[in-house]
Order: structure tokens, then C-alpha cells, then sequence
């Protein structure tokens, strides 16, 4: 199955520049948002939206979603 996958802030740099810190992959159809995130080689701790809605690094992606992968920032 196919996915779009956007990367935001420092995240960015997981993808060759001139990608934009967006890609489509390829993946089985049990792929989850954790498989992406091992994928890219992303070791920061990350929150995901998929198609407009916050889910779990566990959730079971869909043909044609659209995920969106974001730095998780602490702060106080």
C-alpha cells in the first residue's frame, strides 16, 4: 500500500532535502505509524495525525492515508 508521509520541523531532516520533508511509501498492508517512524530511522520521540487525526504510534495504517509526523517538544 502507498502513503503520504510529511514531516514537520527538525523532523525534516530524516528525508533528503529536496524532498521538502515530504514522501510517498511503499509498505505491507500491516504496516503501523511505528513501522514509518523505524522506516525513516527517526530516533526522536514523535506525536502522529493521520488524515487530520491524532493517533498512536500503534495504529494500523489505510492505503492512501496521509501521515503527518511532528517532534514531540517538552517545555515549562
Amino acid at each position: 500500500m502507498e502513503i503520504k508521509v510529511r514531516l514537520h520541523g527538525l523532523l525534516r531532516d530524516s528525508l533528503p532535502r529536496e524532498m521538502k520533508g515530504q514522501t510517498t511509501l511503499t509498505l505491507p498492508e500491516t504496516a503501523t505509524v511505528q513501522d514509518v517512524v523505524a522506516h525513516l530511522n527517526i530516533k526522536r520521540k514523535v506525536s502522529a495525525n493521520v488524515n487530520g487525526m491524532q493517533v498512536q504510534l500503534s495504529y494500523r495504517l489505510q492505503p492512501n492515508d496521509a501521515l503527518q509526523l511532528f517532534r514531540i517538544v517538552g517545555g515549562g
